[in-house]
């Protein structure tokens, strides 16, 4: 028979034209009849329902769609099975290339980070040696305030071995007077007219604060103190350290002017009105020096080091302050680093306080190595002097730390103290400041805190830092 559209001769059996592919006939599966049905749209009589059938909403598929969603199921899990299954290739028999079904995973939503820790300025140990805890931002509050900060200081001291001692006494004190006792007596009301003497401090009479500057307490007494070994081992073993002194900030005379006029404005400059530590001295008969490397250089013989522009020596603190500069006995009160083994080789005439001030070939700043062979050079004319001897006590410090390091304002820097009074190799865990260390300083010598120094929330030297000192020692 010819096929129905190109006329092709076709066998009775076959069923499509290989000429123009012309199906014969009529097709062997209708899906349409098996999908739509026969007798769709026909009612379904009542008897047919089951007792479940209320009659509303579609019912059962027709056996016919049943079975062509079985086929439907059957066929796509052959093209999935003969795609992902093993040995399935990348074409089929006749070269046609297979297509892959692939369910994708959902995706998940991220896990949300955990918040980094919290970065926290470290703080000192609250049952170790004199003095309050720091504060983070700043360890001194505004003069006038009232100081409501608790002592959290315990009762421990170093002795000769650097263990601790927890007999001693309270450590706060004032040199020479008295410290108010509020008390609260029986019927409830307040007595304030009890008074708690200040402990008795050891007779100081010569202080030398030596400051270098640019280093932190890692570098200089710390876990990478290899660069100073005359300080941080020779040195250390013979006095005791204020492991948590901090400088009162970078600028080149901030912890200067702090010590000395108890001022937080590093640069000044302060006007003849402001009182600092050495126009008290004078005024208590006491001396004071100032030891500036550099000190007369660039000016002519005779000239005052004292009118020089504090912009030409910037960590020079006495430069600061109009009540020093202008006074009779500056002139004579600032000189050069030699002449510190002559005055202090006779106690009566060496003076009270002195300031070191190594230049910057010195103190630090070129490298610290620098300044530890500059204080194994110059400070042996100190330790050795008759003035030492006689009540003699060094600090050793920084007056800032490293660049990077803020921590309460200009670092934590440390502080070496020697002394006949204190314990060779102690420490002492409590914070301290230059506002504390002139606290410190105004207490030996009977003077009234000033500034800052009267206000900070942390404690002057008290009985604990002279731990190699008793008043038993004293007495008589």
């Amino acid at each position: 028979m010819p096929c129905r559209t190109c006329g092709s001769p076709l066998a009775a059996d076959q069923r499509y034209c290989l000429e123009c592919g012309e199906r014969n006939g009529a097709p062997r599966l209708d899906w349409k009849t098996m999908v739509v049905g026969s007798a769709a749209g026909a009612p379904v009589a009542d008897s047919a329902r089951t007792e479940h059938d209320d009659g509303v909403g579609p019912g059962l598929p027709t056996p016919r769609i049943a079975a062509a969603l079985v086929l439907g199921v059957l066929a796509f899990g052959v093209v999935v099975g003969h795609a992902a299954g093993p040995g399935a290739t990348t074409a089929d028999a006749g070269g046609r290339a297979n297509v892959a079904i692939l369910a994708a995973a959902p995706v998940l939503p991220a896990a949300i980070p955990a918040p980094p820790p919290a970065v926290t300025t470290p703080q000192p140990p609250a049952d170790e040696g004199d003095s309050t805890a720091l504060d983070d931002t700043s360890s001194s509050v505004d003069p006038g305030l009232d100081d409501t900060s608790t002592d959290t200081s315990d009762d421990t001291s170093s002795n000769d071995s650097g263990t601790t001692d927890s007999s001693s006494t309270d450590d706060s004190s004032n040199g020479s007077g008295a410290t108010d006792d509020t008390s609260t007596t029986g019927d409830g009301t307040t007595d304030s007219s009890t008074t708690t003497p200040a402990p008795k401090l050891p007779p100081v009479k010569h202080v030398w604060v030596v400051a270098l500057t640019g280093h932190s307490y890692d570098e200089t007494f710390g876990a990478t103190a290899g660069a100073a070994p005359y300080l941080s081992t020779e040195l250390r073993a013979k006095g005791t350290l204020l492991s948590w002194y901090h400088a009162a900030g970078h600028d080149p005379s901030a912890s200067g002017v702090a010590l000395l006029g108890g001022q937080k404005d590093a640069l000044g400059p302060f006007d003849d009105k402001t009182t600092t530590l050495a126009d008290q001295l004078t005024g208590a008969g006491r001396t004071w020096k100032a030891y500036i490397e550099g000190a007369t250089a660039g000016l002519n013989p005779g000239e005052n080091p004292c009118l020089r522009p504090p912009e030409q020596q910037p960590r020079n603190p006495f430069l600061r302050f109009a009540s020093i500069t202008g006074a009779a006995e500056c002139g004579s009160s600032i000189a050069e680093l030699d002449r510190i083994g002559p005055d202090a080789a006779d106690p009566d005439s060496a003076p009270a306080f002195s300031y070191i001030l190594p230049g910057p070939a010195h103190d630090g700043s070129t490298s610290l190595a620098d300044a530890d062979a500059w204080l194994q050079a110059t400070l042996p004319a100190i330790l050795n002097s008759k003035a030492y001897a006689d009540g003699g006590l060094v600090v050793v410090t920084f007056d800032a730390g490293a660049p990077t390091d803020v921590e309460a304002g200009g670092g934590r820097v440390g502080a070496l103290l020697l002394s006949p009074y204190v314990t060779a190799d102690g420490t002492i865990g409590a914070p301290y400041d230059p506002f504390s260390l002139l606290a410190s300083i105004e207490g030996l010598f009977g003077l009234d805190p000033i500034g800052y120094a009267k206000d900070t929330k942390l404690k002057p030297f008290g009985p604990k830092v002279y731990g190699a000192w008793s008043p038993a020692s004293d007495a008589g």
